[in-house]
């Protein structure tokens, strides 16, 4: 996702959701969606959300995970948003 249509997505997806308004009002960064355990597609390797968070808490990083959504601001059940912000 090119900046801009990063800044325009976090921007629609924090409009409607007051944790992540929460969370950026925290100082926390939008890193990535992720996809829940056994969500992946069949065949699509791909770390959980729960691998990209220990991977950044090893990078001491503070995590936390919210709702996901798509670039139309509908709610994705199999992913997870994850966010960041140094310790």
């Amino acid at each position: 996702m090119a900046g801009h249509e990063k800044d325009a997505y976090i921007a629609l997806i924090a409009q409607q959701d007051p944790q992540i308004r929460a969370l950026m009002d925290q100082g926390f960064e939008f890193v990535m969606n992720a996809f829940k355990p056994g969500a992946a597609p069949p065949g699509i390797k791909a770390k959980t959300d729960l691998e990209q968070v220990r991977s950044l808490q090893q990078e001491g990083y503070q995590v936390e995970t919210s709702t996901a959504y798509d670039e139309h601001g509908h709610p994705r059940p199999t992913l997870s948003s994850i966010w960041r912000k140094k310790r």
